[in-house]
């Protein structure tokens, strides 16, 4: 697309980061592998449709190492540029050009496997993980299973996390730890009342990979999925979805047995989701599959009033779409002076509603919006000066680097602040949502300070509707 202005920063950045150490070779042009041109020609050829001249990386010899980790980093480059995040549009984020080049780099990593001096090994058609979790000992105890199937008679939270890692226990708990913290610490809920699983992808599959399919899951909305995102509904859902289902092939439903409406809606009111950053697009995915086979089985109108009892609980990621089939909160943290600091990746994913939802004002503690389907709640929280949490008992400040987009924002009580709004209201809504409430239900205080409570129902008596 003509014009996007992420052009100039990859250009920038691979003159900095991979052709500044390199050495020029004016008078002659120089050989490289397949899968180096490849990669470097769909470069050219996004610089060309945005209108910028291309890169004569032929009169280059450069390390290729920098190169793939220049692949790796595209998103980053993207994250970084406060400049360009100030006035985004959002045709050039889900620009077609764009999503060809992240497709270019993803492909360009796995050609890389066993070619570079790198143990990291990159597979992009890998399926999800998915580890129940068991919390009747505390998340900092938890111990965890591989599993494909849930209980549709149990309350359900699925947490869909954007990190790819090794598919091991150990390092699972000190991910989930580092990311939930006291979000998941109440025992009369979870790991009593409610079965939590971690789903994610094993570390083989590449960051730039799981951005093409963000960057297709925000242009294509509600009815765009992948081969993966079919497979876990088949394993984790279908029993939610009806008895003993049959697929063909190619993915329709040759036979089942059917729930009443009334079950139906039991069930998937025992589906709630907890989702960051990316890992939101890839629940989202899941979602359009949740609600394609169970439109073929039931039909349109009672597969939608059916989908409005799944719910969602995101943060760091707005809503792909005005209307969704499910209902949710989701939130994000922002300073309310963010010239030159905005939250990066909830601009570069929607900048728009970004800015039609962001806290303003410098004595709100957050703003809550209703988007235009009237069952998604936008909680936008104010980012304070100053964030003082307990780790292990030890008090230490911590600074969020992404202004806004680590969950420390919301996991974990802000000893500086008086009300601990963030905290609490984020977490009132994953217990609410995870035991099945909807609606403006999931908004209610489960605390038992008053001022947190008047404070969350002012807010709410503020809300707006876009």
């Amino acid at each position: 697309m003509i014009d996007n202005p992420f052009a100039k920063i990859f250009k920038n950045a691979l003159e900095t980061d991979v052709l500044k150490s390199a050495i020029y070779t004016p008078t002659q042009i120089n050989n490289f592998e397949p899968r180096v041109k490849l990669f470097m020609d769909s470069l050219n050829r996004f610089m060309k449709a945005s209108g910028q001249k291309p890169i004569i990386y032929q009169k280059y010899l450069f390390d290729e190492h920098k190169l793939f980790e220049y692949a790796l980093f595209l998103r980053g480059y993207m994250r970084d540029a406060q400049t360009i995040l100030s006035e985004l549009k959002q045709k050039y984020a889900v620009d077609t050009d764009l999503i060809n080049l992240f497709e270019a780099s993803s492909r360009y990593v796995v050609a890389c496997n066993n070619h570079l001096d790198d143990k990291r090994v990159f597979d992009n058609s890998v399926n999800y993980c998915s580890w129940k979790i068991d919390l009747s000992s505390g998340l900092q105890n938890a111990t965890y299973q591989p599993v494909t199937q849930s209980n549709k008679s149990r309350h359900n939270l699925y947490l869909f996390m954007p990190f790819r890692l090794k598919d091991n226990e150990q390092m699972l708990n000190t991910w989930i730890y580092k990311n939930m913290r006291k979000s998941l610490d109440n025992p009369d809920i979870f790991g009593k009342k409610v079965d939590a699983y971690a789903v994610f992808y094993p570390i083989q599959k590449s960051r730039c990979s799981n951005i093409t399919s963000l960057l297709k899951t925000l242009k294509y909305g509600n009815d765009f999925y992948e081969p993966e995102d079919v497979e876990f509904v088949k394993n984790h859902w279908a029993e939610f979805i009806a008895k003993n289902i049959k697929f063909e092939d190619n993915g329709k439903i040759v036979a089942t047995e059917k729930y009443s409406a009334e079950e139906l809606n039991a069930n998937f009111r025992n589906i709630t989701i907890f989702s960051y950053c990316a890992g939101t697009a890839n629940a989202h995915r899941c979602l359009n599959v949740l609600h394609n086979i169970t439109e073929q089985i039931y039909g349109k109108e009672i597969a939608e009033k059916a989908m409005k009892n799944v719910f969602v609980t995101s943060y760091g990621f707005l809503p792909p779409r005005e209307k969704l089939y499910y209902s949710g909160v989701h939130f994000y943290t922002n300073k309310a002076n963010d010239t030159n600091c905005r939250e990066p990746f909830v601009n570069l994913n929607n900048h728009e509603l970004y800015e039609r939802t962001k806290c303003r004002r410098q004595d709100d503690a957050a703003r809550i919006s209703i988007m235009p389907d009237k069952q998604n709640f936008v909680i936008a929280l104010k980012m304070p000066e100053k964030t003082v949490i307990c780790d292990n008992e030890n008090t230490k400040v911590f600074k969020d680097e992404e202004f806004g987009h680590s969950l420390s924002n919301v996991n974990t009580p802000n000893l500086a602040s008086q009300y601990n709004y963030a905290h609490n209201i984020f977490k009132s809504v994953l217990e609410n949502s995870s035991m099945g409430k909807r609606g403006r239900d999931v908004l209610q205080s489960n605390t038992k300070r008053t001022d947190f409570s008047l404070l969350n129902s002012a807010i709410i008596g503020k809300r707006q509707y876009l």
